[in-house]
């Protein structure tokens, strides 16, 4: 073999030269007798040299753009497994597509300063810890919070008000509009009298409004509500514990005004489909107070003088500023008002609230 032409042959191969421009220095008689996969390779490139419209040569053409554009799909897959942006925990799982059989995950600390006004005066200093979660149309809330005050109740200094509460809610949406969703509340809450209050929930809502600016929701639920008080109002009253039907309205909006702050609002009114037992004293001076239906214990200072049914009304508007990706500041106006509050606790309480918030995600 001619050492020459074999030289010649692997210049054509790895500089890319065509085959007229090296044709001196090949026998391309002697590749085809001896060579012949070689010798169509070769052919094949002189033939899409000069007529680049033929389909195999579009083929090959479509290949190499395939393996450019490679780093472009990687990253739109990549883009496809994030989890949309902003609070999607609030905003449908149909958003912006089918959902994700994926998991997605965030956790807020929250430390609260807030001021008092009501049933309750004073400060009061929060710790809360929420965890949302999604999986598919699955959307998970856990919340846990607990709070230490400084307050006075009715004047009197209260040193030993304690409240905690968990909370936790699943959302099924079944499409972009419409969800169903259960939960579980469990909170003590001495300043309202409650050692112990549970509550079970089921029912239906709607996202009215599901963008990238503006999420606004309700939810219609029905559910189950056990009361347990405090030993001081079992004493005064014979009642230890009282469970009964209600029925719950909640309206949620978030508005994103701009990069860095958001408008939050929350409505929600809960009512009794039992009737509920009003209180009043035994006796008016030393005689029975004729006013009295029943007693729930022949030593209860606090006979029943109604029931009706009970109705809470609760409205919450705040604002947020996002200091940085995962710190944010936030200010709360909350009004509570109930039309049938416990013994010696009033039927309404403000509290303005300063927060500061850590978000993990």
């Amino acid at each position: 073999m001619n050492n020459g032409k074999g030289l010649s042959l692997v210049a054509l191969c790895c500089s890319g030269f065509s085959v007229s421009a090296a044709a001196q220095s090949i026998d391309i008689g002697y590749l085809k007798q001896q060579n012949p996969k070689l010798y169509q390779q070769l052919m094949q490139i002189e033939r899409c040299r000069t007529q680049a419209k033929l389909p195999e040569c579009q083929a090959a053409t479509a290949t190499s753009h395939s393996t450019a554009a490679a780093p472009v799909a990687e990253t739109a897959a990549a883009a496809e497994t994030a989890p949309p942006p902003g609070k999607w925990w609030f905003a449908s799982s149909y958003y912006g597509g089918q959902p994700k059989q994926q998991w997605w995950h965030v956790a807020q600390l929250s430390a609260d300063l807030e001021l008092m006004d009501g049933n309750v005066e004073g400060e009061q200093y929060d710790l809360s810890a929420n965890y949302f979660s999604r999986y598919a149309a699955w959307t998970n809330l856990l919340s846990l919070i607990y709070q230490k005050d400084d307050v006075k109740q009715s004047g009197i200094v209260a040193l030993d008000t304690k409240k905690y509460a968990f909370n936790y809610g699943g959302r099924y949406d079944f499409n972009q509009t419409w969800y169903g969703q259960l939960g579980y509340i469990a909170q003590q809450d001495t300043s309202q009298l409650l050692d112990l209050q549970q509550v079970l929930y089921a029912g239906a809502g709607a996202h009215l409004v599901n963008n990238q600016h503006v999420t606004l929701s309700t939810m219609l639920a029905g559910g189950y509500q056990d009361d347990k008080f405090v030993r001081s109002q079992t004493v005064l009253t014979g009642v230890s514990s009282l469970d009964y039907a209600v029925t719950y309205a909640v309206q949620e909006l978030t508005w994103k005004l701009s990069d860095r702050i958001n408008l939050n609002q929350s409505l929600s009114w809960v009512y009794s489909l039992d009737d509920m037992p009003e209180f009043a004293p035994s006796l008016a001076g030393e005689a029975v107070n004729p006013a009295c239906l029943y007693s729930f214990s022949a030593t209860a200072s606090y006979c029943v003088v109604n029931e009706e049914n009970k109705s809470t009304l609760q409205l919450m508007l705040g604002l947020e500023y996002q200091i940085s990706a995962a710190i944010s500041l936030l200010y709360n106006y909350s009004y509570e008002k109930d039309s049938l509050p416990w013994l010696n606790v009033k039927d309404s309480d403000t509290s303005n609230s300063l927060s500061i918030r850590a978000t993990f995600q």
